[in-house]
């Protein structure tokens, strides 16, 4: 504790991002900073795979509570976040696994909680902001077809990218600097279009 009495780095409150790739937790990261720089961010770097659990989420929640305790390294949990690839754009699968997922971490976590249900992946969530890659390769120009659309209804956004004749072509692992440029530090880059997911999950995350 500093000498006025308030958390130093070492003991402020902590968020912790669980995902099922170190790619998205990297990613949700730079939106976490956005809307909370105050906060010490701490991934789990175990794989957390919540979206086929569908006889077994109590149990898999349960031991993410206990990774997050222990990942807070006895600092206070200040909320969790969840990433999940859904891989399906089913509107009512869709609602159906947010509002189980939800419920659960909301039933055994005592901070609050924000699930990114990436449907159809985190690619999608990217498309939406064609100008942040060109600000990480000036070559990089998304197709006008993807702009200012419901990026939700766009099937396999990944291979969608990699399909751009771009050089270098998009990786996996340029997702994260992709939305590092889109939500730089001080700036919330304005989306064009539209992705439920990812609003949802930034109307969750903005209500902390």
């Amino acid at each position: 504790m500093s000498p006025k009495g308030r958390p130093n780095k070492e003991n402020r409150p902590v968020i912790v991002v669980a995902g099922e790739s170190e790619n998205d937790r990297q990613v949700l990261h730079h939106l976490i900073r956005s809307l909370h720089p105050g906060k010490k961010i701490v991934p789990i770097r175990r794989k957390t795979v919540l979206s086929t659990a569908e006889k077994h989420l109590s149990p898999r929640v349960d031991e993410l509570r206990r990774l997050a305790q222990t990942a807070a390294v006895g600092a206070d949990l200040a909320g969790i976040v969840v990433h999940v690839d859904l891989d399906a754009v089913d509107e009512a699968r869709y609602v159906k696994v947010r509002e189980r997922i939800t419920s659960e971490l909301n039933k055994v976590f005592p901070c609050p909680s924000a699930l990114a249900l990436a449907a159809y992946e985190t690619e999608a969530w990217l498309m939406q902001f064609p100008k942040a890659f060109s600000r990480l390769n000036s070559g990089w120009t998304l197709h006008s077809r993807y702009r200012g659309c419901d990026l939700t209804k766009v099937d396999d956004p990944k291979k969608k990218l990699m399909e751009h004749r771009w050089v270098p072509s998009y990786r996996e692992s340029d997702a994260p600097r992709i939305m590092e440029k889109a939500f730089l530090e001080g700036e919330l880059m304005k989306p064009d279009g539209k992705n439920r997911s990812y609003q949802e999950f930034m109307d969750e995350l903005s209500a902390w």
